[in-house]
């Protein structure tokens, strides 16, 4: 069976696409043997951030001479983005094999029943065992306390972020959704925190007797005003000059925390992360027609302030932005974060999939008059129209927001 045969079978062997719990994958780990996928784990949790900070953990990483598994979700183009050794995606091939090996335990009796993301994440337990990697990187998908890839008693844990995002499962307050990410928190860990942690999470850190880093007190970043610059302090060491890339630095931050917790790192290899590192669609920027096109994943209101603040750090002012989103997220809030920061005409576009929301809807939602597209292509071409040379055009929301942006594709294809 090829890599697309398996992706449609893994989708169907469950009644239900999310049904947390650790029970089943708890068991196939065991018959799998996967307790202990590599001589170090970390996980990285939190509402926003997680790809970024395990994108920069990883280069940060690989510079220092580590073998490295990392693991990425969702996925923008192909499923193979989501498992990844020394910062290259898995062959179909591979991921084939840790499938046909899951099925093969999974069959025995009692049959275990499996949902795509515990298919998924046993997938990337078993590829990490199997390439003898010295570091495995688990981001933890929805939640944490019963993601899959929590039943792996991690070495270092990373908290990014806690906003209202998946509040059907998580809870309506940062203080729930806080205790459902900090269920990744175990005793003896190197904990790293992002800013502003509601206490739901420092609590459990303080029952774990954890003494955790947190942005903001153990490690500061400062912005250099007059250039694309950014700097990084710690205990008595500081880092000033560091370049403005792909990544944002409070992600950098905290996955150089991280690191610290593994090996030695050295301003050379802080410096070489925060100009190269790269993930799709975290302000992503390509010039297209002779515009500037900024695009950006954030889809929920934490994320969308996230942007905005990254979009005046690097002096971009966009003269249009374009907009998917999904049904499931607060429009008005996020239209609220970014309308309230960048004075430009929307476009909003119709998103795709099980969870899809016409332009339309998404304009009633966000209490807003404004153009409407079909798809992206159709909004860009509209917003390519109505600008000139030189201009900024912010494309951002879900990551179907993305995933229509088909431009993207030769120019991430000549990376």
């Amino acid at each position: 069976m090829n890599l697309d045969g398996w992706l449609d079978y893994i989708a169907n062997q469950h009644q239900q696409s999310i049904d947390m719990g650790l029970g089943r994958t708890e068991v196939m780990v065991q018959r799998l043997g996967l307790e202990q996928p590599a001589p170090k784990v970390v996980t990285v949790a939190g509402t926003n951030g997680k790809g970024s900070t395990i994108t920069a953990l990883e280069s940060l990483l690989l510079q220092a001479g580590l073998r490295v598994f990392s693991t990425l979700s969702p996925h923008v183009r192909r499923f193979n983005e989501r498992l990844r050794l020394n910062g290259t995606e898995l062959t179909d091939e591979a991921i084939c094999a840790s499938f046909a090996a899951i099925e093969q335990a999974r069959q025995r009796d009692p049959v275990v029943a499996l949902t795509y993301f515990e298919f998924s994440a046993l997938a990337a337990l078993w590829c990490a065992a199997r390439n003898n990697v010295d570091v495995a990187l688990l981001e933890i998908g929805l939640g944490g306390r019963l993601d899959a890839f929590n039943v792996i008693d991690a070495d270092v844990a990373v908290i990014t972020s806690i906003g209202l995002d998946h509040e059907k499962f998580l809870g309506t307050t940062r203080s729930a959704i806080g205790a459902e990410k900090a269920g990744i928190l175990r005793s003896g860990q190197r904990v790293v925190l992002g800013e502003d942690m509601p206490d739901s999470v420092l609590a459990r850190c303080r029952e774990l007797n954890l003494q955790p880093l947190c942005a903001g007190v153990d490690f500061t970043i400062g912005e250099d005003l007059e250039r694309p610059a950014w700097r990084l302090s710690w205990g008595d060491e500081v880092m000033p000059d560091l370049p403005l890339g792909n990544l944002a630095p409070s992600n950098i931050a905290l996955a150089h925390q991280a690191a610290l917790g593994l090996t030695k790192i050295s301003g050379a290899q802080l410096a070489y992360t925060s100009a190269h590192g790269f993930i799709p669609g975290r302000m992503q920027q390509i010039v297209y027609r002779e515009r500037l096109l900024v695009h950006d994943v954030s889809h929920n209101p934490a994320a969308a302030k996230f942007l905005c603040r990254q979009l005046a750090q690097r002096n971009l002012r966009p003269q249009q932005v374009l907009c998917a989103m999904l049904a499931d997220k607060d429009h008005a809030g996020v239209y609220a974060e970014v309308a309230g920061a960048v004075p430009a005409p929307w476009i909003l576009v119709d998103s795709q999939g099980e969870r899809g929301y016409a332009a339309a809807e998404l304009a009633e939602s966000m209490r807003i008059r404004c153009d409407q597209a079909p798809d992206m292509t159709t909004a860009l071409d509209r917003a390519l129209a109505s600008t000139e040379p030189g201009d900024v055009i912010l494309i951002f929301g879900s990551f179907n927001a993305i995933e229509q942006s088909h431009w993207l594709r030769q120019a991430e294809d000549d990376l």
